[in-house]
């Protein structure tokens, strides 16, 4: 399953949990194992429904008179403690570990120094290790985003007024794109930005595949929209290949300039023997410097993702591959057979403006050539069948 995180409005910890709870994700198992692991906090979820819809708002709550763990090092102690998943592991400490190394930067300090006491420590575990285990129990695998809204003006911390986006949010938002908004209020907090910069696979203009559910969560903030989080099926649509329809494939491309001349050729075919390969193409030209170079596009169906990107990295040492999704018309096709310059064909048969039309298999007619010693082109092309050749002699 994957999941677009729709940022327009800003994203915050507390409303990404929101949203995954509006998704059907049920939080109390975390709150019991956290607090098993010596956190005893209070997470409610309430419906809510503003402009943008009806949607939930999370909140966090100690149970305590003060709230302990301000120091990365007994955060991450807990979320090793924590009875969850492998994985939710290791997205909880690389969504920590970004969040630390942000805070680190913005006050030149060690990242072992960071202390949390602009944001509650606990909301900040919380969001956290939530967002990671709702991920989870949703089945997803895949995350991407929107671009972000770009936001200015400034806000009051434990430090005086500081301008926008806050130091440690600009430190995690480099590389990610933005869109100009007239809004002059924080819409992307320091945890927000870690989960994006630590969970998000791509940044990409809308949804791609199937939408299977919608949730919005709100924050603490009065605004009338918050975060969606579209939960998307990217294993849809398929085409029936005999009826023909629309379906969703995977481009994968790279530029290429390092590779010579025999490594590119066997990189290709390579590439191009895989059954989970649907086509590869490769356009030379020239870059930067005026080094000669090509483009080398691959398509693959989107549960061949891995295995494909995979074999282009290794195949062609490519250190950039850029992944889109792509709708493509499949016209409906069948197995047949015609008879082509005396020879019986493997082909494909299909209809186009109500006439039914025969195209031989490239192997069929490969095979037939060497049969017959003769070219494909000579083959393709007689109107007469064709014998095999005589060998000379003196």
């Amino acid at each position: 399953m994957e999941c677009y995180l729709d940022c327009s409005n800003g994203i915050s910890g507390d409303m990404t949990l929101a949203a995954l709870a509006h998704l059907g994700v049920d939080f109390s198992p975390l709150t019991a194992l956290l607090e098993r692991a010596g956190v005893n906090c209070r997470l409610d979820v309430l419906p809510e429904t503003r402009a943008a819809g009806p949607g939930f708002r999370a909140t966090v709550s100690w149970n305590a008179a003060e709230q302990p763990l301000r120091h990365p090092a007994d955060m991450e102690a807990i979320f090793r403690a924590a009875d969850v998943r492998p994985s939710v592991r290791r997205r909880a400490l690389k969504v920590l570990d970004a969040l630390t190394r942000a805070e680190a930067h913005a006050h030149a300090i060690p990242p072992e120094n960071v202390h949390f006491h602009e944001v509650g420590a606990v909301d900040t575990l919380v969001d956290i290790l939530g967002v990671c285990y709702g991920l989870e129990q949703l089945g997803v695998e895949r995350v991407t985003a929107s671009p972000l809204p770009w936001f200015s003006g400034s806000v009051d911390c434990a430090h005086g007024r500081i301008p926008l986006p806050a130091p440690a949010t600009a430190w995690l938002l480099r590389g990610k794109p933005f869109f100009p908004t007239d809004a002059r209020e924080e819409l992307i907090t320091p945890t927000g930005a870690a989960l994006l910069h630590a969970l998000a696979d791509s940044f990409v203009p809308g949804p791609q595949g199937v939408v299977a559910a919608l949730g919005t969560g709100y924050g603490s903030r009065p605004a009338p929209a918050g975060l969606r989080i579209w939960l998307l099926d990217p294993a849809a649509p398929r085409a029936d290949h005999c009826r023909g329809g629309q379906e969703n494939v995977l481009q994968l491309e790279s530029h290429v300039d390092h590779l010579n001349g025999e490594d590119l050729g066997a990189a290709l075919g390579e590439l191009a023997a895989m059954p989970e390969v649907l086509d590869v193409l490769w356009l030379p030209g020239v870059g930067k410097k005026n080094r000669p170079s090509g483009l080398l596009r691959v398509l693959c169906l989107p549960e061949f993702r891995d295995v494909a990107v995979a074999a282009v990295l290794r195949h062609t040492h490519t250190l950039g591959l850029r992944v889109q999704t792509l709708g493509r018309i499949v016209v409906g096709r069948q197995a047949a057979r015609m008879r082509l310059a005396g020879e019986d064909l493997e082909a494909k048969a299909y209809v186009l403006e109500g006439r039914r039309c025969l195209r031989p298999e490239a192997d069929a007619l490969r095979r037939a050539a060497q049969k017959l010693g003769v070219g494909i082109p000579a083959l393709r092309y007689a109107r007469r069948p064709l014998r095999r050749p005589r060998s000379g002699g003196a």
